[in-house]
């Protein structure tokens, strides 16, 4: 439910459906050379997206995904649901997409409030031992 509301407050529900296709962007890496290649035990994984808009012209976007969503593993020619903005086709919205990064976002925000809760806690315990 949450998530509908979000995509109504941005004006995704207007947006056009379609199915885009993934596309590797390991050829492209590999010539544009080594500053552009990824190691194999990356845990992100970076794809093209293509599809085309109402009057058939096809537009690209990239698609950065992490090792825990479930799109990571996605190969080439593979679909996806996307919806495309119908001002601007280049720009795309994905909702699985979105929420595997909202997961992972959050998790880590959780991850350093938890440690830095811990470590004003110790400074804490240690000060009010020693009377400072």
């Amino acid at each position: 439910m949450l998530i509908e509301i979000w995509e109504r407050l941005r004006g995704y529900d207007k947006w056009i459906p379609v199915e885009a296709k993934v596309f590797s962007a390991r050829e492209i890496r590999k010539k544009l050379g080594k500053r552009f290649q990824v190691s194999p035990t990356s845990r992100f994984s970076g794809e093209l997206l293509v599809w085309k808009d109402m009057e058939g012209e096809a537009h690209l976007g990239a698609f950065v995904t992490h090792e825990t969503s479930p799109l990571y593993q996605l190969l080439e020619g593979e679909s996806i649901a996307i919806c495309y903005s119908p001002a601007k086709p280049d720009h795309y919205y994905c909702r699985p997409h979105f929420i595997s990064w909202v997961a992972l976002i959050t998790k880590a925000i959780l991850a350093l409030v938890i440690c830095g809760g811990f470590i004003v806690w110790r400074i804490w315990m240690i000060v009010k031992r020693h009377g400072y």
